[in-house]
């Protein structure tokens, strides 16, 4: 009996025992490879073990990031680690570097733009000046890009930039030190008077500082005497929507929906004026154009629909998605859109997209505002007061205004790639630095100048002879009104170089024909807005 147990204790034993371990090797083997691992990833070993090449798994990584996303929508986006803070100067209105601006030009970078007692121009750089390289970091060459050079630009506020230029007016390599600092970005650099009674601020983008920057330029032009506010937006690709809120409530009356957003996730969320503006009377004006997007569609959105101001200009770009930004461990970091955003009168603002992003940033260039209405929503939106606003993509002007060098879709048609290149630029830095000394001789003011300068049918000359060496313009003939273009264009630069930033656009406003344009649509202003005010 014992011997029997004993044997049949063993056979039941064992069946317990090797079920036991089956059942740990289950678990062991779920942990160790997880049933639910997704195809990419089983996909990703696979190239990683077996691949003919060594892989980049990073590349590879984030190229499929990338390619999920725009599956989406065109503006969630991944943002590597090493173009984050890049990213986010815009935001933030400060950047760490050198202090430039540049552009490529024949694989080299070129110095365009100097800030102002910055590391730069503290070190003695000059605008037209070449970097060779930067901390023993070779910076010319077909195969150098935008990001290389601001990476090596940019650093800690402090550290030493070993910099090595090329100086081409005088034909001289330069070494120096720049020492990297915090440099601001301003978001409002241009603001004038227009008349006596009517001032305009330029608003380039929406970040951390710009109300306050706009406040300061609002209080010295009504100081100044001015009555009548514009508002240029033109070329204004967005920021933080809290600025452009913050902008709009100083001429809203207490209570007046500025925006709202709605998402699948995302509770309702409603932006209202809290009636403590400091401009809600007087007459206002903003101009736009087809570059006008974002947090700059909101302001013009909010004040066109609680009938505060005018607006002038084409269509704007039509860009209604919220992005929400999430920072990932390793310094990256995703944009996801989660949340749309809506006038006071309910309008979308987002254009309609598929997954063709090229498409959909190109459609700018293709538009024909002639034609808006039948690619617009068919639905009626009123205005605080009853007036008919249009929907289906961006912000449909009161009233129509296009002007030539601010409407890059138009020069870019005409001239393809002549002034995106920095052709021109470079022709100025190099060839007629001179000319800028006579003009501060001779002119006191941008106004001024612009009234009585004239660009000389010899510089006009060497410009078409740059042009024609080009291999791409070989047969490219320049029309009339091409010609026009090129000379408003250097005509404006020339002006920046002796009058800065607000020097630039008082030549363009003035020789487009802005300035009597705006006039009219002040006029327009007291027939309409007016008109509603005194139904209240």
């Amino acid at each position: 009996m014992t011997s029997f147990f004993r044997k049949n204790k063993k056979t039941f034993i064992q069946p317990v025992i090797y079920s036991l371990l089956l059942s740990i090797g289950i678990i062991t083997g779920i942990f160790i490879n997880p049933p639910t691992k997704s195809r990419f990833y089983q996909i990703l070993d696979i190239v990683q073990t077996d691949y003919v090449e060594e892989p980049n798994p990073v590349e590879l990584e984030e190229d499929a990031i990338s390619g999920m996303l725009s599956q989406l929508d065109p503006h969630s986006s991944f943002v590597p680690a090493q173009l984050v803070e890049y990213s986010q100067r815009q935001i933030t209105g400060i950047y760490q570097g050198i202090g430039v601006e540049f552009i490529l030009y024949n694989d080299t970078a070129i110095i365009t733009k100097i800030v102002p007692n910055g590391p730069s121009f503290i070190a003695g750089i000059s605008e037209g000046d070449r970097i060779l390289m930067v901390d023993e970091v070779k910076l010319t060459g077909s195969k150098i890009d935008r990001n290389q050079i601001i990476r090596a630009i940019s650093g800690e506020p402090g550290s030493l930039a070993n910099v090595k230029i090329y100086r081409k007016r005088n034909q001289r390599i330069i070494q120096t030190q720049i020492r990297r600092g915090q440099v601001p970005l301003k978001s409002i650099e241009v603001f004038y008077l227009i008349d006596k009674y009517t001032g305009l601020i330029k608003i380039n983008s929406f970040s951390s500082n710009t109300h306050a920057d706009f406040m300061i330029a609002l209080n010295k032009l009504r100081e100044a005497g001015s009555k009548n506010i514009v508002i240029d937006l033109r070329n204004n690709g967005g920021g933080l929507l809290r600025e452009a809120i913050k902008i709009a409530n100083e001429f809203l009356e207490k209570g007046d929906l500025i925006t709202y957003t709605q998402g699948r996730k995302r509770k309702t969320e409603r932006y209202r004026a809290d009636g403590k503006g400091s401009f809600k009377e007087g007459r206002l004006l903003v101009i736009t154009n087809r570059n006008t997007a974002s947090a700059s569609e909101i302001l013009c959105g909010a004040l066109q629909d609680n009938d505060r101001a005018l607006i002038v200009g084409s269509r704007t770009f039509g860009k209604g998605l919220v992005q929400e930004p999430y920072r990932l461990p390793d310094g990256s970091s995703l944009k996801l859109t989660v949340a749309r955003y809506y006038t006071a009168s309910g309008r979308s603002i987002q254009k309609p997209y598929t997954r063709d992003v090229t498409a959909y940033r190109q459609e700018i260039f293709h538009r024909n505002d002639t034609l808006l209405q039948d690619t617009l929503d068919n639905e009626v939106y009123k205005t605080k007061y009853g007036r008919t606003v249009l929907a289906g993509g961006g912000i449909s002007p009161d009233f129509n205004l296009t002007d030539t060098l601010n409407e890059s879709s138009r020069y870019e048609r005409l001239l393809p790639g002549i002034f995106n290149s920095g052709m021109l630029d470079v022709y100025i830095f190099d060839h007629i630095r001179n000319e800028v000394f006579k003009i501060n001789k001779r002119y006191k003011t941008a106004l001024e100048f612009s009234r009585n300068y004239t660009i000389s049918s010899k510089i006009m000359s060497d410009i078409k002879k740059l042009i024609a060496k080009n291999p791409s313009y070989k047969n490219f003939k320049i029309s009339p009104f091409a010609e026009s273009l090129i000379r408003k264009y250097l005509k404006a630069s020339l002006a920046r170089q002796c009058f800065g930033e607000s020097g630039y656009h008082q030549v363009i406003n003035h020789e487009d024909g802005i300035l009597s344009r705006i006039q009219l649509a002040l006029i327009s202003y007291d027939i309409e807005i007016k008109q509603l005010n005194k139904k209240k």
